[in-house]
């Protein structure tokens, strides 16, 4: 079935510009004196991906442990070293709420908020900054609006596939244990810690997992390669959109960390580099269709030059 056309009503100011997202870092980084320069630098580098979009930079953590020490989240009741089994009925995925911090090209790292109808692909993203008010985009279909939340006015721009794919599907940005962690990778980890430890308010087990690096890439190179019997390749061993890459000289382990809730979702995630050095945190999910408010088409622009010097890219 084709996804509900929008209702065209007035827009509403938006819904997520109250949260306050933040991934604690307990080290510091030095400030950058190129750091206005470089910012706009990374601005121009999104445009380019989204023909004239862009995304803002935050902070860096250049270590996978670093990232969550003395972070809340990270404490909790000692659990059992073992995957734990889901023991709630699974919530079938149609639209989800979550946060994305990810490596930037200039060694810093770039966050937004998504709530995505992975059906419909129906999207909004929130871009959160620091020195200027949060930019807002709507998606749909090949359409895509982008304003400041504290402004009406929105301005058209070419859809893009910014900030994720759609093409990869809901598993790359929402995936169980066993699409993360997969059962055919699972000999050569390790369940290092293992914690009852809440994502906001929901219940979760969090567990520091080490993997054989070599082993993880074979696994990658075998599924990547045509069988000489014609058979079908292994299955990868990480969700679509995520590449082994090969890790530093000398590092033998890869850590990951999840923390999983009773359905077996991952509601959290930090990836070391070599798997993309991402974090996502998954805040809703449901399986009933999104339908946002679009704005009218008197509320919308085109992007002119004067316009991204209104929008501060």
């Amino acid at each position: 079935m084709a996804p509900q056309v929008p209702r065209q009503t007035p827009v509403a100011a938006d819904p997520l510009e109250h949260l306050d997202f933040h991934v604690a870092t307990p080290r510091a980084t030095k400030p950058t004196k190129a750091g206005g320069f470089r910012r706009g630098v990374s601005w121009l580098l999104v445009l380019a991906v989204l023909g004239g979009l862009g995304y803002a930079g935050v902070m860096y953590g250049p270590d996978l442990v670093d990232r969550v020490t003395d972070s809340d989240e990270s404490t909790g009741p000692a659990a059992p070293l073992v995957y734990p089994m889901a023991t709630a009925p699974p919530v079938p995925v149609r639209t989800a709420t979550f946060e994305v911090v990810e490596p930037d090209s200039f060694g810093g790292t770039r966050a937004y908020e998504v709530t995505a109808d992975f059906e419909s692909g129906i999207a909004k993203v929130v871009v959160p900054r620091t020195d200027t008010p949060n930019l807002e985009i709507l998606t749909l279909w090949d359409q895509a609006f982008i304003r400041r939340v504290d402004e009406p006015t929105w301005y058209n721009l070419p859809r893009g596939d910014f900030p994720f794919q759609f093409a990869v599907g809901s598993a790359r940005w929402v995936r169980t244990l066993d699409e993360l962690v997969s059962p055919t990778i699972r000999p050569f980890t390790t369940i290092d810690e293992a914690t009852e430890a809440p994502v906001g308010t929901t219940p979760t087990r969090r567990l520091v997992v080490s993997a054989d690096a070599l082993r993880l890439l074979q696994a990658q190179t075998a599924s990547e390669a045509t069988p000489a019997d014609g058979s079908p390749p292994p299955a990868p061993p990480m969700p679509a959109g995520i590449t082994v890459q090969p890790a530093p000289e000398g590092a033998e382990r890869l850590t990951i960390e999840v923390w999983v809730d009773d359905t077996g979702l991952v509601r959290k995630s930090v990836l070391p580099p070599e798997l993309g050095g991402e974090t996502i945190t998954v805040t809703s999910v449901s399986a009933e269709a999104w339908e946002p408010q679009f704005p009218l088409p008197d509320a919308v622009q085109p992007l002119t030059a004067e316009a991204l010097f209104r929008l501060g890219l």
